[in-house]
């Protein structure tokens, strides 16, 4: 078996002996032959006659060497302001209105007022409560008088009988009065004047007394009006209400009934050439107190204590 072995070797050392020396006999089996010192000079001949092929390269100015000579382009301006050469850093600030680091040269983006202020916030009430019921001595009960107050106005609506018209207000008519009588949570007594009132303007039958304004616990009111025009208004009711206006969009983020404020944020682009970019302002909104009346302009509304005789 190894004498078989030796027979191969030695019979492929000579296949590979004999290529070898055939290549390196004729190289132009492998690579193109190189052309003689008479062939070279004619090639050459040929490509000096030959046209220059391709694009000619477009001729440029010489830099100057005089001085006060700008050859050094400048870098090309930029909206933003975020201009800067190949050895010239930029010196940026923080913008406290965006959050974000910008050039010190660029004009500081200011933000605009908030826009809107809050006018109230809370359970929508009844216009009307119950301020007195009277009753003659020798009279009817279809004879009881009663009186009105309007909760937005401080007006008061007197005289007022059952199931007889209203002048001041012809929308309302007075459908049944009664008396609860109890004791509160903490054991103490209490009277209560009740009166049905059918009111044909606000589309319901509702139950009024004289202790306080009725309120409809099922939706809040959140009423808005504009810092810089006086004749737009705006009522919304829930957290997440959506509502536009100059150019920023408004989002109601949370409502708080005992402190009366509304949490608003507010989006807007302060850059017109940036759209896409845009600034959250977040803000509290809180009902403003009520403006005390001074002495010599305050009118005294009627202020008869409620009674039932």
């Amino acid at each position: 078996m190894n004498s078989r072995k030796d027979i191969l070797l030695v019979c492929l050392g000579a296949l590979l002996f004999a290529g070898g020396l055939a290549i390196y006999l004729n190289p132009g089996w492998i690579a193109p032959p190189v052309p003689g010192q008479e062939e070279r000079a004619i090639i050459l001949a040929k490509l000096r006659q030959a046209p220059p092929a391709g694009a000619a390269y477009p001729s440029m100015p010489r830099a100057s060497l005089e001085d006060n000579v700008k050859d050094w382009l400048s870098p090309e301006e930029d909206d933003e302001n975020w201009d800067y050469d190949l050895f010239t850093t930029i010196d940026v600030v923080w913008d406290p209105s965006i959050k974000e680091y910008v050039p010190r040269s660029r004009k500081a983006e200011v933000m605009p007022p908030f826009g809107v202020e809050l006018v109230s916030v809370g359970y929508p009430t009844y216009t009307f409560m119950l301020s007195s019921s009277t009753l003659a001595p020798g009279k009817k009960e279809e004879d009881r008088l009663f009186s009105l107050k309007n909760v937005k106005t401080n007006r008061y609506i007197d005289d007022c009988k059952l199931n007889k018209p209203i002048p001041e207000a012809p929308y309302l008519t007075l459908k049944s009065y009664r008396v609860v009588k109890g004791k509160d949570a903490d054991g103490f007594p209490f009277v209560r004047n009740i009166l049905t009132v059918d009111d044909r303007q606000f589309g319901q039958v509702v139950e009024i007394d004289d202790e306080k304004p009725l309120e409809f616990k099922g939706r809040i009111d959140i009423i808005l009006r504009s810092t810089d025009d006086p004749a737009w208004s705006l009522t919304l009711h829930a957290v997440g209400d959506k509502f536009a206006l100059n150019g920023a969009t408004f989002v109601v983020k949370g409502i708080d009934l005992p402190g009366k404020s509304v949490t608003f944020e507010k989006t807007i682009a302060l850059n017109p050439k940036r759209p896409k970019k845009l600034t959250f302002d977040q803000q509290i909104l809180v009902v403003p107190p009520p403006v005390p009346k001074s002495k010599s302009s305050a009118a005294t509304p009627k202020a008869d204590a409620p009674s039932n005789k």
